[in-house]
């Protein structure tokens, strides 16, 4: 059943997670991990014994139980299993996602808590069940002590963010209860004509053209157009529309389950509560066809082949570990535009398959190696190799820009046939930069781990020519005091220049079990892999390029760290002349601040806070940050002196401003212009002048950079026949502007301060006609 409690280990990912169709299908492909988190489901599921929710009838102790007191036992004992269940995913290093088996431990989670306020726990309460997880089964796993701690910090921030998917939901689900007599009635008047009728319109919104219907003006339209008899079936189908009792049909439940995530016991509860009709069959038909769908989807995808251009080429022979330059390559394939070609003349683009080759093929987050390949014959070059990639398991294609021909006269030279025999030469600068990149890749996996917790795991990856990106599992940011001790800890491995080992076909358990290799979610490994091992630092399985020591990576930069996703950080980073590039950049940076900024001498203190008589220098950073306080400050300082004189000279006019005040029909009036005033000042002024008069309105304008301000203000006691919104709309006509606000004080903007003194000037008349109609 949709509601019924899984257990941790159950197998079915659509039972009791209400994970939709497509990720439950996807979740069913891609499992768990071999390796990393199969071992926490099996013990997330130990001890839990098989129950049932609250509409089952069971044979035994729960039979006897009343439904309310038997729906509370199933929620409590939900609560305890996906508890212990979300504990164990992510101590064991998944975080909640939208993907996968992130998706997985989500649903399990919002579960647990959709059950815990049908129980009344209103506030988030699963982080604090993670320390009753530990003290429970921390003798069978002790690992539990130190994650405890980190496992509670996610499930807070999942228990927050489903509070705020929470929110969204029940406002989006309120709107579309609320809105449906509305809908309903315009949907009926619409197939008669009738909305397109101004008999049956209360009223026209000028500013946003639209029209308002009330069933007063609904009725009336109908005794207006039509017969008595016709008219009074209408009028009761009207009636009958708007008096209807609320609902929610299963589209729309369905549409906030998919779109805000909302538990479909939750919009049972929720609709029951409030008496609102709930089809919930409509529901179940939706929640059926989107499986429908997904599996559709999911089996096409799976029917998708590669191209059948390459479907019976023989697998290229790789020998780019050991060189970069294989000599007597066969060309076995051409690929142009798609298809099948038997050559490739001079400007033509296409895809090579060689025999042997020493280019490495996109993979594994590595980009593909560039290069040429010479003519066997001329040793000329005949094309340049822009890429490397694999189009079927073991074809490497390499992508090809064929050279024109520096002599025209020689016949059929610079063509690339099928046949010929080339020598495939990999760009070693390129090759080398990446080898760095990839070396200092594992080196920022492995202190990633060291620093922020071994619950890091590689989400992604990119290693390229001129920098490298590593996405990581992680629920906060990093530090920077974090990020600086992950980056003095791998470039110590560097200089210590360790030996990077490549161990070739491993078998698989022996890689992960003795050599305690890494292996990543998500990656498909053979029975026997490759292993990149340096010293006792880092052991990952990988098929990439490396560097034959640490110290070949000359120094790893990290550049910067952010989020990419929920529960996925990236960080970037630089080696070797990358590196270099920027430390000069930093140089010319430090030599342009040094220039400006003298770095100071601050005194060192000593533990008890006093200051010694040693001095200790401010690097150019810190010293640039210290004046740009101090001119941060000074600027502040003297824009506070500069409010204050404007505030000074403005208030000194309110003298001379008595004799601009009007009386019209027994109310005064004050409309008076001060520029360069902000805001907050205008009304301050405002104020001031309203207690200046006692009793009256207060029109204000400023001009300030191309801009006008206007400020309305109204005596208490006069609201009740003037209001100072409507007083600004037209005055902020004039200056090409509208405002709004309170019946005592209005604000408006425009963008004609030429017209500012004239609009000051009609502010009376304006006056005079909102008190001639009262």
């Amino acid at each position: 059943a949709a509601d019924a409690p899984v257990r941790p280990g159950a197998s079915d990912a659509h039972g009791g997670t209400g994970v939709p169709p497509v990720q439950a299908e996807r979740s069913s492909t891609v499992g768990l991990g071999a390796y990393s988190s199969g071992a926490s489901l099996r013990r997330a599921g130990e001890g839990t014994r098989p129950y049932a929710s609250g509409g089952t009838n069971h044979l035994g102790a729960d039979a006897l139980v009343r439904p309310s007191e038997q729906k509370s036992a199933a929620s409590l004992r939900v609560v305890a299993d996906h508890s212990r269940a979300a504990t164990f995913l992510i101590s064991d290093g998944v975080l909640p996602s939208n993907e996968g088996r992130g998706y997985v431990l989500r649903k399990i989670i919002r579960r647990a808590i959709t059950h815990g306020r049908l129980l009344g726990q209103t506030k988030p309460f699963l982080h604090e069940m993670v320390f009753a997880v530990r003290d429970l089964m921390q003798d069978a796993y002790p690992e539990l002590k130190e994650t405890a701690a980190r496992v509670s910090k996610v499930l807070s921030a999942e228990e927050k963010r489903f509070a705020h998917t929470l929110a969204l939901g029940l406002q989006a689900m309120h709107l579309i209860v609320e809105g449906h007599p509305g809908i309903d009635l315009l949907a009926y008047l619409g197939e008669s004509g009738d909305k397109k009728d101004s008999r049956f319109v209360a009223k026209k919104d000028k500013e946003t053209l639209g029209t308002e219907f009330t069933r007063a003006s609904v009725i009336a339209g109908i005794r207006a157009k039509y017969p008595p008899k016709i008219a009074a079936e209408r009028e009761a189908k009207v009636i009958e529309l708007l008096d209807r009792p609320k609902y929610l049909t299963g589209e729309e439940a369905f549409l906030l389950y998919g779109t805000y995530g909302m538990p479909l016991d939750f919009i049972r509860d929720y609709c029951r509560d409030r008496a609102i009709e709930f089809e919930e069959s409509e529901f179940d038909r939706a929640l059926t066809n989107e499986r429908e769908r997904a599996r559709a989807s999911w089996k096409g995808a799976a029917r998708q082949t590669a191209n059948p251009a390459y479907q019976q080429l023989p697998k290229s022979e790789f020998e780019g570990y050991l060189q970069t330059r294989s000599e007597n390559c066969e060309v076995l394939a051409i690929i142009k535009n798609g298809q099948g070609a038997q050559e490739l003349k001079p400007g033509d683009e296409g895809e090579v398959i060689l025999d042997h080759t020493p280019f490495y093929a996109e993979s594994g987050g590595q980009v593909g190696d560039r290069g040429v390949l010479y003519s066997d014959e001329l040793n000329t070059v005949v094309a340049e190799v822009k890429g490397c990639y694999y189009p079927v398991q073991g074809v490497r294609a390499h992508q090809v820009v064929v050279k024109s021909p520096p002599y025209e006269k020689r016949v059929g030279w610079g063509t690339l046939k099928v046949g010929d025999k080339v020598d495939a030469v990999v760009d070693t600068g390129i090759r080398e930069a990446t080898m760095r990149n990839h070396t200092a890749t594992h080196l920022l996996h492995a202190g990633l781990r060291e620093v922020l917790g071994k619950h890091v795991k590689q989400a992604g990856s990119l290693v390229a020519p001129n920098h490298l990106r590593f996405d990581f599992s992680h629920f906060t940011a990093v530090e920077d005091e974090e990020l600086q001790d992950i980056e003095d800890m791998i470039n110590k491995e560097v200089l210590r220049n360790q030996r990077v080992e490549v161990i070739e076909n491993v078998p698989i358990d022996v890689a992960v079990n003795e050599y305690k290799a890494m292996a990543l979610f998500g990656e498909k490994y053979g029975d026997r892999v490759r292993v990149i091992k340096i010293g006792d630092f880092s052991t990952e399985l990988c098929g990439g390029t490396h560097t034959g020591a640490t110290g070949e990576i000359g120094l790893i930069k990290i550049l910067k760290e952010g989020s990419v996703s929920s529960g996925v950080r990236r960080v970037e980073a630089v080696t070797g002349e990358g590196s270099l590039r920027h430390f000069r950049k930093d140089h010319e940076l430090e030599t342009v601040v040094s220039r400006f900024v003298v770095p100071t001498l601050p005194q060192r203190t000593r533990k008890d806070g006093a200051p010694t008589s040693q001095e200790e220098p401010v690097s150019p950073a810190e010293a640039l940050k210290i004046e740009l306080e101090k001119k941060d400050a000074e600027i502040k300082r003297l824009a506070r002196e500069n409010d204050q004189l404007r505030m000074k000279s403005a208030s000194s006019s309110v003298a001379s401003a008595g004799e601009k005040i009007r009386e019209v029909r027994g109310v005064k009036v004050l409309a008076h212009r001060v520029d360069n005033l902000g805001r907050p000042q205008m009304r301050t002024l405002v104020d001031q002048l309203r207690d200046k008069i006692g009793s009256g309105v207060v029109v204000l304008g400023s001009a300030t950079n191309g801009n006008v301000a206007l400020i309305v203000g109204v005596t208490k006691d006069l609201t009740s026949r003037i209001q100072a919104g409507k007083v600004i709309g037209p005055v902020a006509q004039k200056v090409g502007g509208k405002g709004g606000g309170r019946p005592d004080l209005a604000e408006a903007g425009g963008k004609d301060p030429s017209a500012l003194d004239a609009a000051l000037g009609e502010a009376y008349g304006v006056v005079e006609g909102l008190l001639g109609l009262g």
